[in-house]
């Protein structure tokens, strides 16, 4: 067995300061941009919540499906500073392209309407006028990337570069782009098309089905699939950071000998999984707040719920992060059944934390609205926000100045 091995007092102490450093310029760049009392308002909630998630699709995009290309793999040997800001301006740069390139003045010009505001607008019909049109949009927009979102990074932990390992890195890049965006296109005309259709009136019943999850969710709303969803995302970056891959490290051992059998049971397994923590969130809110019913209103209604659940999972996956690498991993070393437990344990406990603290301290911090369940406020898009900020720090900038913690 091998030996225990907890991190060094300084280890935290650099680890704490650096993340403090990161949290103060995010919430910096949040009332910038994003908060409902700061300069630029875009926070609707729906609209700057849809730039966030597209955002952090971009992230996702050069950093799980791309391995950085085209500025190189992340080794020691690459310039920090220079390829972290070189990817962050791309990601930047491709976030505005799909928003306001391909979606707003493309697509939904050319070919589905609701994915830009000005067609909505253009249609006259009744809700069409521009704050309802661009926060229905922006509510697209959130359900397809999301959903990109949670493929890209099951794809990243089940397949890796699988089947295309043996060609160029740009092959490979694309070539996972090209799949992940397929399949996010199927699972999104599944899960979150048919909730689309029914926010406008009438509802649009020859372009979308109706809802088929209502008997099962009692609601229409796909905050329902969001939820497990997002869930299923916390698994996987459980399973990446704080479970060292297992379990799905067990099937073809580390040399990944059947990738096509571990990719599958890798992604069934995180959406079981993702299912697990989603129901068993959903019983810890009806012991708490009784039984959800539908036209129930804030904590009543089972859509805010579904919502919660994901917005819980969110947390969590900041609490993950910041164990793996602001706190140096705890307990590297140690039989990783038993490393796994305790680093998960810290990482929940550190998600409710943070939950709490953005409750409690929203409306002073981030500007929110007071009180839980409020219709103006979307914990995940913070909480998405500062993802974004630590996948950009450990992926495009090593982590640095705490390369050898990540």
């Amino acid at each position: 067995m091998t030996e225990k091995t907890v991190p060094s007092p300084a280890v935290f102490l650099k680890g704490t300061a650096t993340l403090l450093v990161l949290a103060v310029l995010n919430i910096s760049c949040w009332h910038l941009f994003f908060s409902p009392k700061g300069i630029m308002r875009l926070y609707t909630p729906m609209y700057g919540f849809s730039i966030i998630v597209v955002l952090l699709a971009a992230v996702v995009t050069f950093s799980d499906l791309f391995d950085g290309w085209p500025l190189g793999g992340g080794d020691d040997s690459q310039p920090s500073a220079v390829r972290g800001v070189g990817l962050t301006l791309l990601s930047l740069g491709l976030a505005w392209f799909l928003i306001f390139g391909l979606f707003y003045n493309f697509i939904g010009r050319f070919g589905i309407t609701y994915f830009s505001p000005a067609s909505i607008v253009a249609t006259g019909e009744t809700g069409s006028e521009i704050f309802n049109a661009r926060e229905n949009a922006s509510t697209a927009l959130v359900y397809l990337f999301a959903a990109y979102i949670w493929l890209a990074l099951t794809w990243r932990l089940g397949f890796r570069a699988w089947p295309w390992d043996k060609i160029g890195a740009g092959a490979v890049a694309f070539s996972r782009l090209a799949a992940v965006s397929v399949f996010s296109m199927i699972a999104y005309a599944v899960l979150f098309h048919p909730h689309v259709g029914v926010l406008f009136y009438p509802p649009q019943k020859m372009a979308a089905v109706s809802p088929w999850w209502e008997a099962i969710a009692d609601t229409n709303s796909a905050y329902y699939h969001l939820g497990w969803v997002v869930c299923s995302v916390a698994i996987v970056i459980f399973s990446e950071t704080l479970w060292e891959e297992y379990p799905w490290r067990l099937i073809g051992g580390v040399e990944r000998k059947t990738p096509l059998l571990r990719g599958v049971a890798t992604f069934i397994g995180t959406v079981v999984l993702g299912f697990i923590i989603f129901y068993a969130m959903k019983i810890g809110m009806e012991g708490y707040w009784g039984k959800p019913f539908v036209g129930g209103q804030y904590v009543d209604a089972p859509y805010f719920r579904y919502l919660h659940a994901a917005e819980m999972a969110g947390f969590m996956i900041l609490g993950a992060f910041i164990v793996k690498i602001y706190l140096g991993n705890l307990f590297t070393g140690s039989v990783p059944v038993v490393s796994g437990i305790v680093r998960t344990i810290i990482a929940v406990a550190l998600g409710a934390l943070i939950m709490w603290f953005y409750y409690a301290a929203g409306p002073v911090v981030f500007g929110t609205v007071q009180g839980i369940a409020q219709p103006e406020d979307t914990p995940l898009c913070w909480s998405f926000f500062m993802i974004t900020f630590i996948l950009v720090h450990k992926n495009f900038f090593n982590s640095f100045p705490l390369r050898s913690a990540s």
